[in-house]
Protein backbone atom coordinates (compact mmCIF):
# COMPACT_ATOMS: atom_id res chain seq x y z
CA UNK A 1 0.00 0.00 0.00
CA UNK A 2 1.32 3.36 -1.06
CA UNK A 3 -1.44 5.10 -1.06
CA UNK A 4 -2.17 7.77 1.11
CA UNK A 5 -5.96 7.44 1.62
CA UNK A 6 -6.27 10.86 3.72
CA UNK A 7 -4.20 12.82 1.20
CA UNK A 8 -7.17 11.70 -1.54
CA UNK A 9 -9.64 12.23 0.40
CA UNK A 10 -7.67 15.56 0.99
CA UNK A 11 -9.08 15.36 5.16
CA UNK A 12 -7.07 15.19 8.50
CA UNK A 13 -6.03 11.73 9.77
CA UNK A 14 -8.29 13.20 12.94
CA UNK A 15 -11.31 13.74 10.73
CA UNK A 16 -14.59 12.49 12.02
CA UNK A 17 -16.63 10.18 9.43
CA UNK A 18 -19.08 12.48 8.36
CA UNK A 19 -15.82 14.85 6.87
CA UNK A 20 -14.89 11.97 5.34
CA UNK A 21 -18.25 11.53 3.62
CA UNK A 22 -18.56 14.97 3.34
CA UNK A 23 -14.75 15.35 1.71
CA UNK A 24 -16.20 11.92 -0.73
CA UNK A 25 -18.99 13.40 -2.32
CA UNK A 26 -17.17 16.70 -3.11
CA UNK A 27 -14.59 14.91 -4.79
CA UNK A 28 -16.58 12.31 -6.80
CA UNK A 29 -18.39 15.54 -8.33
CA UNK A 30 -15.28 17.42 -8.92
CA UNK A 31 -13.61 14.33 -10.74
CA UNK A 32 -16.44 12.84 -12.35
CA UNK A 33 -16.51 12.07 -15.75
CA UNK A 34 -19.56 14.68 -17.48
CA UNK A 35 -17.26 17.84 -15.20
CA UNK A 36 -13.77 16.36 -17.37
CA UNK A 37 -14.89 15.78 -20.65
CA UNK A 38 -11.80 16.80 -22.24
CA UNK A 39 -9.80 14.13 -19.64
CA UNK A 40 -12.12 11.14 -19.22
CA UNK A 41 -9.90 8.37 -18.19
CA UNK A 42 -8.11 10.63 -16.09
CA UNK A 43 -11.33 11.77 -13.95
CA UNK A 44 -12.05 8.04 -13.84
CA UNK A 45 -9.07 6.98 -12.18
CA UNK A 46 -9.72 9.70 -10.05
CA UNK A 47 -12.98 8.56 -9.15
CA UNK A 48 -11.80 4.85 -8.76
CA UNK A 49 -8.73 6.49 -6.31
CA UNK A 50 -11.79 8.29 -4.36
CA UNK A 51 -13.67 5.57 -3.83
CA UNK A 52 -11.21 3.12 -2.64
CA UNK A 53 -10.05 6.00 -0.03
CA UNK A 54 -13.65 6.15 1.13
CA UNK A 55 -13.89 2.53 1.59
CA UNK A 56 -10.68 1.90 3.35
CA UNK A 57 -11.56 5.27 5.76
CA UNK A 58 -14.99 5.04 6.43
CA UNK A 59 -14.72 1.49 7.96
CA UNK A 60 -12.83 1.90 11.44
CA UNK A 61 -11.15 -1.44 10.97
CA UNK A 62 -9.33 -0.90 7.84
CA UNK A 63 -8.62 2.65 8.89
CA UNK A 64 -6.88 1.32 12.11
CA UNK A 65 -4.96 -1.12 9.52
CA UNK A 66 -4.50 1.88 7.20
CA UNK A 67 -3.59 4.25 10.20
CA UNK A 68 -0.70 1.86 11.11
CA UNK A 69 0.88 0.91 7.39
CA UNK A 70 1.13 5.05 6.91
CA UNK A 71 3.37 5.38 10.00
CA UNK A 72 5.24 2.32 10.10
CA UNK A 73 6.56 1.84 6.27
CA UNK A 74 8.77 -1.19 5.15
CA UNK A 75 12.84 -0.58 5.68
CA UNK A 76 14.17 -0.41 2.22
CA UNK A 77 17.83 -0.34 2.80
CA UNK A 78 20.19 -2.75 4.85
CA UNK A 79 22.49 -0.99 6.79
CA UNK A 80 26.30 -0.86 5.48
CA UNK A 81 28.28 -3.19 7.68
CA UNK A 82 32.61 -3.68 6.86
CA UNK A 83 34.37 -6.63 7.70
CA UNK A 84 37.90 -7.36 8.44
CA UNK A 85 40.32 -9.50 5.88
CA UNK A 86 39.84 -12.72 7.90
CA UNK A 87 35.91 -12.41 8.12
CA UNK A 88 35.48 -13.58 4.74
CA UNK A 89 33.08 -16.21 5.50
CA UNK A 90 31.13 -13.65 7.59
CA UNK A 91 31.05 -10.96 4.60
CA UNK A 92 29.46 -13.52 2.16
CA UNK A 93 26.41 -14.71 4.91
CA UNK A 94 26.12 -10.84 4.73
CA UNK A 95 25.64 -10.38 1.13
CA UNK A 96 23.25 -12.94 0.71
CA UNK A 97 21.62 -12.19 3.67
CA UNK A 98 21.16 -8.71 1.83
CA UNK A 99 20.53 -10.10 -1.58
CA UNK A 100 17.36 -12.01 0.37
CA UNK A 101 16.30 -8.31 2.18
CA UNK A 102 16.55 -6.93 -1.40
CA UNK A 103 14.60 -9.44 -2.73
CA UNK A 104 11.79 -8.89 -0.50
CA UNK A 105 11.47 -5.32 -0.43
CA UNK A 106 11.25 -5.69 -4.41
CA UNK A 107 8.20 -8.24 -3.58
CA UNK A 108 6.56 -6.30 -0.31
CA UNK A 109 4.11 -3.99 -2.19
CA UNK A 110 2.91 -6.74 -4.72
CA UNK A 111 3.30 -10.07 -3.09
CA UNK A 112 3.66 -10.26 0.85
CA UNK A 113 3.54 -13.98 1.30
CA UNK A 114 6.25 -14.13 -1.07
CA UNK A 115 8.51 -10.82 0.60
CA UNK A 116 7.97 -12.21 4.34
CA UNK A 117 9.54 -15.77 2.70
CA UNK A 118 12.58 -13.50 1.56
CA UNK A 119 13.11 -11.79 4.77
CA UNK A 120 13.21 -15.03 6.96
CA UNK A 121 16.01 -16.46 4.36
CA UNK A 122 17.42 -13.22 5.62
CA UNK A 123 17.20 -13.80 9.00
CA UNK A 124 18.38 -17.48 8.47
CA UNK A 125 21.43 -16.03 7.04
CA UNK A 126 22.01 -12.85 9.43
CA UNK A 127 19.78 -13.24 12.68
CA UNK A 128 19.92 -9.97 14.06
CA UNK A 129 19.37 -7.99 10.76
CA UNK A 130 16.79 -5.60 12.34
CA UNK A 131 14.86 -4.75 9.03
CA UNK A 132 14.36 -7.88 8.16
CA UNK A 133 12.62 -9.18 11.31
CA UNK A 134 10.74 -5.34 11.32
CA UNK A 135 9.84 -6.10 7.69
CA UNK A 136 8.24 -10.05 8.81
CA UNK A 137 6.71 -7.97 11.39
CA UNK A 138 4.94 -5.15 8.61
CA UNK A 139 3.85 -8.18 6.66
CA UNK A 140 2.18 -10.28 9.33
CA UNK A 141 0.51 -6.72 10.23
CA UNK A 142 -0.97 -7.60 6.68
CA UNK A 143 -2.05 -10.99 7.26
CA UNK A 144 -3.93 -10.18 10.36
CA UNK A 145 -1.52 -12.12 11.76
CA UNK A 146 -0.76 -9.51 15.03
CA UNK A 147 0.53 -11.80 17.76
CA UNK A 148 3.12 -12.83 15.60
CA UNK A 149 3.59 -9.29 14.46
CA UNK A 150 4.20 -8.31 17.78
CA UNK A 151 7.32 -11.16 18.52
CA UNK A 152 9.01 -9.94 15.54
CA UNK A 153 8.81 -6.30 16.53
CA UNK A 154 10.14 -7.59 20.04
CA UNK A 155 13.00 -8.90 18.55
CA UNK A 156 14.26 -5.54 16.90
CA UNK A 157 13.45 -3.99 20.22
CA UNK A 158 15.71 -6.36 22.05
CA UNK A 159 18.49 -5.99 19.28
CA UNK A 160 18.34 -1.87 19.74
CA UNK A 161 15.99 -1.19 22.73
CA UNK A 162 16.68 2.77 22.48
CA UNK A 163 15.33 3.10 19.18
CA UNK A 164 12.05 4.71 19.82
CA UNK A 165 10.27 3.90 16.09
CA UNK A 166 10.05 0.57 17.19
CA UNK A 167 8.29 1.78 20.64
CA UNK A 168 5.72 3.53 18.47
CA UNK A 169 5.19 0.27 16.00
CA UNK A 170 4.28 -1.50 19.34
CA UNK A 171 2.05 1.31 20.39
CA UNK A 172 0.64 1.33 17.02
CA UNK A 173 0.06 -2.18 16.69
CA UNK A 174 -1.39 -2.12 20.29
CA UNK A 175 -3.89 0.47 18.84
CA UNK A 176 -4.79 -1.79 15.67
CA UNK A 177 -5.17 -5.14 17.53
CA UNK A 178 -8.02 -3.41 20.20
CA UNK A 179 -10.91 -4.68 18.88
Amino acid sequence: MNENYYEILEVYPAATLQEIETAYRMLLYKYHPDHNPDRAEWAHKMTAKVVEAFQWLSNPEKRKLHNFQIYCQVKRKAPERRFMFFQGKQKKQWELSVAHFKAGVMLFDRQKAKAMAKFRDAVLQWPKFPEALYNIGLCLVDMHKYDEARNYFKKVMGLNPKDQEIHRTLRRLDELSKK
